[in-house]
């Protein structure tokens, strides 16, 4: 009997000791759930940004000549650190640093039978062979609506400028050419001219939007379709294309930095460091 007593007495402490606790946590949920939307909209955030683009392609323009170059689009990538001010749960306004790489090619086919004499193989510039990275520094400034989701996720907008900088301005020139039936070389391809904004920013426009999801551990991973317009000219090139027993063709080159992609941003929202402030507040005044 004083066995069984004891095994009673444990188990009912167990019980009530296993009860506070569920209580305890209840009470720390309940008080989570009813303060984090008071608290994570609060003050500023700071995030990691990367986005995965495709820049607008490159654009030949003949002059004169019967035979002129395209292009297409190319892969690039931005990534930095965004920084958040927060003027109430609806409106934001964003800064941040990022590095990019944007890629730009161009693309010439002239059949071998063209040239007198004939090429050993037909020109056919293109892929690896033409393409390149320029690299910009960006400091972006959006100003970002939202909208409320489900569990404090929300959908957003943002819209603002980029003010871009390439920090590697150069003079760029292409000389490509074939062989004829001879083995003599031929040039053909004669490209060159300025990469960069003669040492000057310059501003491209940017509009995103997409959806934030509200993590468990109170960050957010946000998600956004985007697009970047920029009017600027980054590559400006001339050219000359020369096909034996032919005229001489000419054109300019252009590239731009503007471009349509995805961008991820994970959030610190700082939220569990203010409802900790909140929950000891609230504790002390009791």
């Amino acid at each position: 009997m004083k066995l069984l007593r004891q095994l009673t007495v444990g188990l009912l402490s167990g019980i009530i000791f296993y009860c506070i606790l569920l209580l305890s946590a209840f009470a720390q949920n309940n008080f989570i759930r009813t303060n984090i939307p008071k608290v994570l909209f609060h003050g500023s955030w700071f995030g990691f940004y990367l986005s995965p683009y495709s820049a607008e392609k490159g654009k030949p323009i003949s002059q004169s000549g019967a035979y002129s170059m395209s292009a297409s689009n190319q892969p690039g990538i931005e990534a930095g650190c965004n920084y958040f001010i927060n003027f109430n749960k609806n409106y934001s306004l964003t800064v941040g640093a990022h590095v990019g790489f944007s890629g730009r090619d161009f693309k010439l086919f002239i059949p071998k039978s063209d040239f007198s004499p004939n090429l050993q193989n037909d020109i056919n510039f293109r892929g690896a062979l033409t393409k390149d990275y320029d690299i910009y520094l960006s400091a972006p400034i959006w100003v970002e609506r939202r909208w409320a989701g489900k569990n404090n996720s929300t959908w957003n907008l943002d819209a603002g400028i980029n003010v871009r900088f390439d920090p590697d301005e150069a003079i760029y020139s292409y000389d490509y050419g074939g062989i004829d039936g001879n083995g003599q070389y031929v040039p053909v391809l004669d490209m060159g001219g300025w990469v960069g904004n003669n040492e000057k920013p310059w501003l491209n426009y940017n509009l995103s939007g997409g959806y934030s999801f509200f993590l468990s551990n109170y960050n957010f991973l946000t998600i956004n379709l985007l697009a970047n317009f920029s009017a600027t000219k980054i590559a400006n090139f001339n050219y000359t294309i020369d096909v034996t027993g032919k005229p001489e063709s000419t054109g300019i080159y252009s590239a731009n930095l503007s471009y349509v992609g995805l961008s991820i941003c994970y959030i610190f929202t700082g939220a569990n460091r203010r409802l900790l402030k909140l929950y000891e507040e609230e504790f002390y005044r009791k």
